[in-house]
């Protein structure tokens, strides 16, 4: 088969490839990677290094690598999006604004997300079109954040389909390991069926090593005396979140009976927003001493390097040690795109908790609603598992965050600042109150490189 990457010269792509070729050489093999980079140095660097990595033997398949989107589409079944629209200072700046006023700020489900969907929404859109024209029968997997924006937004307005795949897809291995077992390990038995939107989706059934979820494994851990484990970590606010989530968890199943799919910080904001603020400033403080200036010098300095080093290695790949773990150069075995191309290949089937509207899926939505819900893929064709729902209290809650990115979609296709500036509104914290506007004044204001067209939203928070 034959697969586009956007975003062809990341650093991430070469220890996935050479995941892919361990666990998924099916999809690969007699077909061609095509690395699509505006920076074709990048792109070509990543080529090389594919080529040369021992897992290529697996596969052996054609690799390109070009800066002209037009050349990779044709014949296409996959096209992988993993571009980033995060970038120093701004991001810093925002943590310390949104602690401020007492938000939490994150790429996806927060304001945040919402503008930083405005610097690639677009984009996407456009690559969908092209699709359109050159393969239109072509799988879009969309890994940016906002994922669910993204996934509405080419879903509703081109005829392509997209996936919104959440990369922190497994963390629910981690977190209901912790939570039921004491073991702050991954564990992969968890077979589970959840719905909701992506960050903040509920556990609506499921198994553990041949046990039920809600009848048998968490009564029978989740008792009176439980206590959250203790995680390894060198950082102390990493080791608080992952307790934080413990107990997050173990009080929505105390008191309403239901648990989160995974523990996402922007997620458990809107179920815990004061401790999610507190936990943000305890990992990034107020910014009283942040020089914006120096910063982009260490971020533009560090990317900079990261890139040239990458670049120099690929000239060079016989001294690359390939059994050395981790880095840019590892080999990731555990990343969700790997199972996804072992199903699209039909090698077997998968089941997945993502992000597309909802189709009729989850019951109380609207088929155009963006939502993240268990489905199973095989091959080409993805159906919802059934009887999907979104369990009390919790519906209301879902159903504005919906909204809010639904509203975010249709302000990026009609490039309008007014619905853009509703969809700010519609999202449900602290809504319609003088200190959110004045938060919401300061965010246009950072995020000033957004499109001046966009940032005329701001004139409606008078």
């Amino acid at each position: 088969m034959n697969a586009v990457f956007l975003g062809g010269g990341s650093l991430r792509l070469l220890p996935l490839f050479r995941g892919f070729f361990s666990k998924a050489p099916e999809f690969f093999r007699n077909g061609e990677i095509r690395l699509v980079d505006l920076k074709p140095e990048r792109a070509e660097a990543v080529g090389k290094l594919i080529l040369a990595c021992p897992e290529y033997e697996n596969v052996r398949c054609k690799v390109i690598w070009t800066d002209n989107i037009d050349e990779a589409l044709p014949g296409a079944d996959v096209m992988y999006l993993t571009m980033a629209a995060r970038s120093d200072p701004t991001d810093t700046q925002s943590f310390f604004l949104s602690t401020r006023y007492g938000f939490h700020s994150s790429d996806n489900l927060s304001v945040n997300g919402a503008f930083l969907s405005l610097r690639l929404g677009r984009t996407i859109l456009n690559i969908a079109k092209k699709m359109e024209q050159f393969c239109p029968d072509a799988q879009m997997l969309i890994f940016p954040n906002p994922v669910a924006v993204y996934s509405h937004l080419v879903n509703t307005h081109t005829k392509i389909r997209a996936l919104g795949i959440c990369g922190g897809f497994c963390n629910h291995r981690y977190d209901l390991t912790r939570l039921t077992q004491g073991r702050d390990e991954y564990d992969d038995s968890w077979d589970l069926v959840a719905a909701g939107v992506n960050h903040l989706s509920f556990i609506l059934r499921g198994k553990w090593r041949g046990k039920d979820f809600y009848s048998e494994v968490l009564p029978e851990s989740l008792t009176d005396d439980w206590k959250p484990v203790v995680c390894d970590s060198p950082f102390d606010w990493a080791r608080r979140a992952m307790e934080n989530a413990q107990v997050m968890m173990y009080n929505t199943y105390k008191r309403y009976g239901v648990v989160t799919f995974s523990s996402e910080g922007d997620g458990s904001a809107h179920l815990d927003l004061e401790n999610a603020v507190k936990l943000q400033k305890m990992r990034f403080g107020t910014g009283e001493n942040f020089n914006p200036v120096e910063a982009k010098r260490i971020y533009e300095t560090r990317i900079t390097d990261s890139f040239r080093n990458f670049i120099e290695s690929s000239k060079h790949p016989e001294k690359i040690d390939w059994d050395s773990a981790g880095g840019n150069y590892g080999r990731n075995e555990s990343d969700i795109s790997i199972p996804i191309f072992r199903a699209i290949a039909g090698v077997e089937p998968m089941r997945i908790v993502a992000t597309q509207p909802n189709f009729g899926a989850v019951r109380g939505f609207d088929d155009g609603m963006p939502l993240e819900y268990s489905m199973d893929i095989s091959g080409k064709t993805i159906t919802p598992v059934e009887n999907l729902y979104i369990p009390d209290p919790y519906f209301g809650l879902i159903s504005s965050l919906s909204d809010f990115q639904r509203l975010q979609s249709e302000a990026i296709a009609a490039w309008d600042p007014e619905i853009f500036a509703l969809a700010l509104e519609a999202y449900p914290l602290k809504q319609f109150t003088a200190e959110r506007r004045a938060y919401y004044k300061e965010l246009f204001d950072l995020y000033s490189d957004i499109d001046p067209h966009m940032l005329e939203a701001k004139k409606y928070f008078y």
